[in-house]
């Protein structure tokens, strides 16, 4: 059975028993949720982080949170309004070389500035009235809002959103991903859709939960996305081997 298959996998790539978070799902403001949620789709994730870095020493806030604490008193939180009222100040392009310090675009093709579908995110979140992480109860599940985020030119996927509800502490969501995607993939030996590979992982986590009570879907997700990056750079590292005089 493919589930059982994709379990077994686990089982045998994941430091199951050891499995936790990285930093990155303890930010100390939901706006910036929104920045790595945005800028993650397509590339490498150290450009990311480069990204939300550059945009909090710029700033002088406060990245993260004490890792594995409850969300800080909205007081203490950089809001998403407050990210808007400097899309107000600067102009796109001061914002884009100044802050982000990256001209990354949603797509190679027809795709805008991902500070714009930053700035655009903000404006859906601010619609449905969430500033601070203990406004996401207004949106979480929400299909309306959702949807509103689909029509950003490079989020049509879902996957900001998903990946937006997970930094922000929503436990309950793997994102199909082309990490989930090529990970299953690898396990059963079969080409995959995203909604195939939905379907399977799900059916793999719940098999694992029973053996791993502490794992959630969210941290599931997290241990393939850091077991597939690995792979990754031992190929980078193998193939630079190979040109090397």
């Amino acid at each position: 059975m493919k589930h059982e298959t994709i379990a077994q996998c686990c089982r045998n790539r994941l430091d199951l028993e050891n499995a936790k978070l990285s930093d990155e799902y303890y930010y100390k403001s939901l706006s910036i949720c929104v920045i790595d949620a945005v800028f993650s789709i397509g590339i490498r994730y150290v450009i990311t982080r480069n990204v939300v870095r550059n945009f909090c020493n710029k700033l002088r806030i406060e990245r993260l949170r004490e890792y594995g604490s409850p969300y800080p008193p909205i007081e203490h939180q950089f809001s998403t309004e407050a990210l808007l009222n400097l899309y107000d100040q600067f102009s796109i392009n001061e914002i884009t070389d100044n802050i982000f310090c990256s001209r990354n675009r949603t797509s190679s093709k027809n795709g805008i500035l991902k500070s714009e579908a930053v700035y655009s995110f903000c404006i859906e979140l601010k619609e449905f009235g969430v500033n601070y992480f203990q406004d996401l109860p207004l949106i979480i599940g929400n299909d309306r809002f959702e949807n509103s985020i689909k029509i950003i030119p490079g989020q049509g996927s879902g996957l900001s959103t998903s990946y937006f509800y997970m930094l922000a502490g929503e436990e309950n969501l793997i994102k199909a991903d082309r990490m989930i995607i090529r990970f299953i993939e690898s396990c059963i030996h079969l080409v995959v859709s995203t909604t195939e590979a939905s379907q399977l992982i799900m059916g793999a986590y719940e098999i694992l939960r029973k053996e791993f009570p502490s794992l959630t879907q969210r941290i599931l997700d997290h241990e393939i996305w850091k077991y597939q990056r690995s792979i990754k750079s031992l190929k980078r590292d193998a193939a630079r081997s190979r040109r090397a005089p």
